[in-house]
């Protein structure tokens, strides 16, 4: 089977591969990919910008959704035929205190699709059956396959930020994550819902009001500090979640945070801040750290798609056939796609 595998530690060492189709054991079955989406990480990983530790080559890709082809003897709820997403945490030990208080995405010995662990930029895919999910019948595969994102939005919002209807939420980078923050945002009953971009990001910016941003700001136009405590009695937003993840957005979100508010980081940032972090003891600020989900929060996110709530399909602007990953990349980064997803051949 074909494909796009980084197969050294050096920029530019990726390729389209024919790759044998994954042995699966007596707890795995084997998915056929029907879509992969494409996240921002998959072209750092290409061009060896991201913090990844290469170890061996492997399979690109995280975010997918397909049918069971083929189901070890000892897998149970699930059977072929079964269309599934499934969480991106292919290993994890399962015994540690992590792992048994449902924080396994941080276990130490955890290992992700299409970083540590061949992954969905292909056309079969092995899966541990404790990180299948169900896809409901009305969502179609293309949607479920960017669940993942989703579900990191979710986790970020609903599970560590606190929100009470009419708070002030700004939403700093409208990327697919992004959207979905302002989209959860508006089910919480968010008073004003925020979404700050810069250059290029226009499109990503209008599509985010379909999505329940009340307000969007291009910060390469418009001031968005000054805008933000212009809003309600001034001191500022309840919560930034902050997409973005560089040093000047930490900055802007500690600027415009109310005391006693909450940022919630979910965007990484590989250069050090240039700045004091007193101001988050001066205001009593809760600064948060988010990273991935849990099976808990990928059952609710289908459940809210399932419902009609949250339409992924609507943020897939581009599909396209895996041997063209480079322009899947290139549409990616140059924010000419909000998401793109990739078929097998």
């Amino acid at each position: 089977m074909k494909a796009v595998v980084k197969y050294a530690d050096a920029a530019g060492a990726t390729e389209l591969r024919d790759v044998p189709v994954p042995e699966i054991g007596e707890t795995d079955v084997l998915v056929e990919v029907a879509f992969t989406g494409v996240c921002g990480t998959d072209p750092h990983l290409h061009k060896n910008t991201s913090a990844f530790k290469f170890v061996r080559p492997f399979i690109l890709g995280h975010e997918f959704a397909g049918t069971i082809v083929k189901a070890g003897d000892k897998v149970t709820g699930f059977s072929v035929g079964n269309r599934v997403t499934s969480e991106t945490h292919a290993e994890y030990c399962g015994k540690c205190t992590l792992c048994r208080t449902n924080n396994y995405p941080l276990c130490k010995e955890r290992r992700g699709y299409g970083f540590h662990v061949d992954g969905a930029f292909t056309k079969y895919v092995k899966v541990p059956q404790r990180i299948l999910h169900h896809v409901p019948d009305n969502v179609s595969l293309k949607a479920a396959s960017i669940t993942e994102p989703f579900c990191v939005a979710y986790k970020a919002f609903v599970s560590n930020s606190n929100v009470s209807p009419g708070d002030t939420v700004v939403v700093i980078g409208p990327g697919s994550i992004g959207i979905l923050c302002a989209r959860l945002a508006q089910l919480s009953g968010a008073g004003e819902i925020v979404v700050i971009g810069t250059e290029g990001d226009d499109k990503r910016l209008e599509l985010s009001k379909d999505f329940g941003a009340t307000i969007i700001i291009n910060s390469s136009k418009e001031d968005p500090l000054k805008r933000i405590l212009s809003l309600g009695d001034g001191y500022g937003a309840d919560l930034i979640l902050d997409l973005a993840g560089s040093s000047s957005t930490l900055k802007l979100s500690m600027d415009a945070v109310r005391p006693a508010g909450q940022i919630t980081k979910i965007g990484w940032g590989r250069q050090p801040v240039d700045f004091s972090l007193d101001p988050i003891i001066a205001k009593s600020v809760t600064l948060r750290g988010h990273f991935s989900h849990t099976w808990d929060v990928w059952e609710k996110c289908l459940t809210l798609m399932g419902k009609g709530l949250v339409d992924l399909e609507r943020l897939i602007t581009h599909e396209l056939p895996i041997d063209q990953w480079e322009k899947a990349f290139d549409l990616s980064e140059s924010k000419k796609a909000v998401k793109v997803v990739l078929k097998p051949i």
